[in-house]
């Protein structure tokens, strides 16, 4: 029992982590309550589905760069049949209702303010946009089935995922069909009842290795699958693969370096993976603290700065793509003179910089032993010769590796990781 409680005292992921308090105040994580207070006493959080999130240019001021970072977010309230969007930071509001739409599910938006929702009880995709704060209907397009989730490419081609066809329907930015793809199954390589969807193409930007591709969920919410833009099958990843005996992955998200992130809603959890479809990590447990999530189901990232929005059951968070990275060991962990050194295994959840010093049991620096040492998320190696500074052999004691991981990109530069490991070195 005491190792348990231990092992809950030290629980303090920061793969998504919370940004500091000047810039929120603390305000990271909104509650239905908090909600009513800008909107109204009447309003009613009631299953909230996808999220959206962009830098609308009508609101950036070209003269300043300070607000770059100032986004807007349009999530949906499904329950009620509305959208909920921010104008800038003045004020909050609501659009839409049960007479207007059936069971939204997933919306998309781009910087001129198109925003597209799937209406998902109507079978349409509903076209609205967004001018000086109000949001006005132009258009719909009629699906065959129920559409669950929709996104935009650079140029604004609209994905669409059909729950009912297992398809995926990509149309012009004037509503033409381009190309579906999909073949219904659940076995490799098919698309059973697919509902999140997430596009990255190669002229994106804030794209770094300016790949392109389609994430979607499917299968249930059993399923992670990656295709090309035009619906060529690359990989899939099941639940049961990285260790859940079940889940819900309900959206999908994708940031700067092309991870993937993806939200689930029945264990509480966001799981990240890397551009190949490679697990990463699990962050969440259940819960209303930092580190937790209760139901999580809409995910958005700002790809310029690494801000990540969750809606979830109850409200949702606010959080930073961050740096987090644990010491998997220390290879010997003792060492003799005629054989020294150790190789040191480190394992780190985001593209990082990577600096570790050595330091003796005096608390004096004995070596640096890597600067600046670019790595991508995944385990990797760094070996110690047991040699100091001066290329001498260390003496007997014990040595202490301390290493510091700091994210490459975005917001999450602010946010250091610092690890610690021990070795010893022994008399021949």
């Amino acid at each position: 029992m005491a190792l348990i409680l231990l092992l809950l005292c030290q629980y303090n992921p920061q793969t998504l982590a919370v940004p500091p308090f000047e810039h929120t105040f603390g305000f990271y994580r909104a509650s239905k309550y908090y909600l009513r207070l800008f909107i109204g006493p009447n309003f009613d959080y009631d299953d909230p589905q996808g999220i959206a999130a962009v830098k609308l240019k009508e609101l950036d001021d070209p003269k300043t760069k300070k607000d770059d970072d100032e986004l807007t977010l349009f999530a949906v309230n499904s329950g009620r049949g509305q959208i909920v969007y921010n104008i800038g930071l003045s004020a909050v509001k609501v659009y839409g209702s049960k007479n207007m739409f059936s069971e939204p599910k997933g919306i998309t938006a781009n910087e001129d303010g198109l925003i597209c929702l799937a209406d998902f009880g109507n079978k349409r995709v509903v076209k609205l946009q967004y001018f000086k704060g109000k949001i006005e209907y132009i258009g719909e397009i009629r699906l065959p089935g129920r559409p669950f989730d929709v996104c935009l490419d650079s140029k604004n081609n609209l994905y669409v995922t059909d729950y009912d066809n297992s398809k995926v329907y990509v149309y012009s930015p004037q509503d033409s069909l381009l190309r579906s793809f999909g073949r219904e199954g659940r076995s490799y390589g098919e698309i059973y009842q697919p509902m999140g969807i997430e596009v990255l193409d190669a002229d994106a930007p804030h794209n770094h290795y300016q790949e392109d591709f389609v994430i979607i969920t499917d299968n249930e919410g059993k399923r992670v699958s990656k295709f090309t833009t035009t619906g060529r099958f690359l990989n899939s990843v099941y639940n049961f693969e990285i260790g859940l005996a079940d889940a819900k992955f309900l959206y999908c998200a994708i940031d700067y370096f092309g991870n993937v992130y993806i939200t689930d809603e029945r264990n509480d959890q966001i799981h990240k993976f890397d551009r190949n479809l490679a697990y990463i990590i699990s962050e969440g447990r259940t819960g209303v603290q930092q580190g937790e999530f209760n139901s999580p189901r809409g995910i958005a990232i700002g790809r310029r700065y690494g801000q990540v929005f969750i809606t979830e059951k109850e409200g949702g968070q606010y959080l930073w793509i961050a740096i987090d990275g644990f010491i998997v060991g220390a290879f010997p962990k003792e060492f003799g003179r005629d054989q020294p050194g150790s190789t040191l295994a480190i394992y780190i959840t985001d593209e990082a910089r990577v600096d570790i010093e050595i330091y003796n049991q005096l608390g004096e620096k004995v070596k640096e032993l890597v600067k600046g040492l670019k790595r991508p998320p995944g385990e990797f190696l760094i070996v110690w010769d047991g040699r100091d500074e001066n290329d001498n052999l260390v003496p007997p004691g014990d040595y202490e590796f301390r290493v510091q991981l700091k994210a490459r990109h975005g917001h999450g530069m602010r946010v250091k990781k610092f690890l610690k490991g021990t070795v010893r070195c022994v008399g021949s």
